[in-house]
């Protein structure tokens, strides 16, 4: 969500400013997102077709990328203009040496890559998704927040867990509290599932004990997972997504990002501390789920 790429002249740039760029790895591929002068968004695999050095490192704001390792020089679309002393070299034609391009879809502020040309597109992953989410405002999200936790554990065990919430009840008193969980649902399609839970009114024994009280707006908590490790939660006043990735095979490691409105002022703050309070509580339950559950497999 308008990934950060740097400063120019004190003014703080995001990846929807035109000449720009990010890096990431995505499943321990390297891949580079840009957005060209005219404002195209481009994904790359982030590897030079000369010698296998990075294009590009971190993120910023350029023009043209240069290669870290010999200075090979790409155009924001891809296009290789410069191969500092090449001269001469037989059988080199540039307009098959560009950048390689990756599949690139987005939905509201998130950018999604693909290696696979020939895979479903976004929307059918989506499905639903965008008309269910639609109450929530996206325009202006900032992110706030970013925690990463390893877990002993299979990453599909950690989906598994969060695919249900028959185990809110036992587990996760706080979050217990929140919903109104006779109401709860959860419905499943081809490449995404879809959980609702309606905020629970607020009775006079919860007094400061509630997180989220009934009010006007977006009166649900939405949690959505997206084949085959992306959770997006969507919460009255902010988003969060958990990003599961694989490190062995009985070890993942979860990536959440925390996404507010105004992040920066004193009232929005307070809540971010306490949302991630919140959120991290009902991680540590479900890390205890996850690592016995582990265990008994493994017995």
């Amino acid at each position: 969500l308008d990934r950060a790429c740097g400063e120019v002249d004190g003014k703080k740039r995001t990846i929807s400013d035109p000449e720009s760029y990010f890096t990431a790895d995505v499943a321990g591929e390297p891949v580079i997102v840009v957005r060209d002068k005219q404002g195209t968004l481009r994904a790359f695999s982030n590897v030079c077709r000369h010698r296998a050095g990075p294009i590009a490192l971190g993120s910023g704001c350029k023009n043209v990328l240069r290669c870290q390792y010999h200075g090979w020089t790409y155009t924001l679309d891809g296009r290789l203009i410069g191969t500092p002393d090449i001269g001469g070299v037989e059988f080199l034609d540039r307009s098959t040496m560009g950048m390689v391009p990756l599949r690139l879809e987005t939905w509201e502020k998130f950018i999604f890559v693909n290696f696979d040309k020939d895979a479903e597109t976004l929307s059918r992953f989506l499905g639903d998704i965008p008309r269910q989410a639609r109450g929530f405002r996206f325009d202006g999200l900032q992110s706030a927040e970013r925690r990463e936790y390893v877990i002993n554990c299979n990453w599909k065990v950690y989906v598994d867990n969060y695919l249900e919430g028959y185990h809110i009840p036992i587990a996760h008193p706080g979050l217990m509290r929140e919903i109104d969980y006779a109401q709860y649902r959860t419905e499943t399609f081809r490449y995404h599932s879809q959980q609702f839970a309606p905020i629970r009114a607020v009775k006079a024994e919860d007094a400061g004990k509630r997180f989220y009280e009934p009010g006007e707006g977006l009166r649900e908590a939405l949690y959505f997972w997206i084949f085959p490790d992306l959770m997006v939660n969507i919460y009255p006043d902010n988003i969060s997504t958990n990003l599961v990735v694989p490190l062995s095979t009985e070890k993942t490691l979860t990536i959440f990002e925390w996404f507010f409105h105004e992040a920066g002022s004193d009232e929005v703050q307070e809540r971010i501390r306490k949302a991630v309070s919140f959120s991290d509580e009902v991680q540590q339950e479900d890390i205890v789920l996850c690592e016995n559950v582990q265990k008994g497999l493994r017995s």
